[in-house]
């Protein structure tokens, strides 16, 4: 599954309608060291921790998220009104031309168990490389759960590269090239399977920080 380098793609909004998922990649950025990012949902509500270091939650029915970072102890609320703030100073710096589509290439590879057809994408903000999965299981709600990523937060970015509804099955690898930064994603594996409650509630002890004002606010 491919993943978009800005911090706000890595949230999830899920309709309830949705089993419980248990998403694991492996994500390397510019040759740094690996990372396994864990994706689980449950009931309109995601969470994604990137490694020790980062946790991100959302919750869909409100817009509301909230950023961990486990080393420092803090935490960092963040309101859908200021989300969508951030994300229309943004849009007006990226411009709003639809994303190139991906093009299929002919060639075909295996990844894992899987057998891929390879697509490529250049767009505005870069360039990219997908190895798709067409047998893969449960491909049409493993593909809207990426796309939700960014739309329910308004992401500017979401228009300007391909969505995984745009390839005929699962992206199990892709390396892209955007805005200068190189991203490998690998998919581990992705269960549907029971997650709890629990994993929503914020630890204790951490203290809260205030995200900074916007400017002109």
């Amino acid at each position: 599954m491919k993943i978009i380098p800005l911090i706000a793609a890595a949230f999830i909004s899920l309709h309830s309608a949705h089993a419980d998922w248990v998403i694991i990649q492996k994500v390397t950025t510019d040759q740094a060291k690996d990372t396994l990012m864990t994706i689980k949902t449950k009931d309109g509500k995601s969470r994604m921790d990137m490694g020790d270091q980062m946790s991100l939650m959302l919750d869909s029915t409100t817009g509301d998220s909230t950023m961990f970072m486990h080393p420092q102890k803090m935490m960092m609320r963040l309101s859908a009104d200021s989300m969508k703030g951030i994300m229309a100073m943004a849009a007006q710096q990226l411009g709003n031309e639809p994303a190139a589509k991906p093009t299929a290439t002919g060639q075909k590879e295996k990844v894992g168990e899987y057998e891929c057809e390879i697509y490529t994408w250049t767009g505005k903000l870069g360039a990219g490389k997908f190895w798709v999965a067409r047998d893969f299981p449960n491909a049409k709600e493993l593909n809207e759960i990426q796309d939700n990523m960014t739309k329910s937060l308004g992401n500017p970015m979401a228009s300007l590269v391909p969505k995984n509804t745009d390839f005929p099955g699962i992206v199990v690898k892709s390396e892209m090239e955007v805005m200068g930064k190189k991203n490998i994603s690998e998919l581990v594996s992705a269960k549907q399977e029971p997650v709890s409650n629990d994993i929503f509630v914020a630890p204790q002890g951490y203290q809260e920080m205030k995200m900074p004002g916007l400017p002109g606010k």
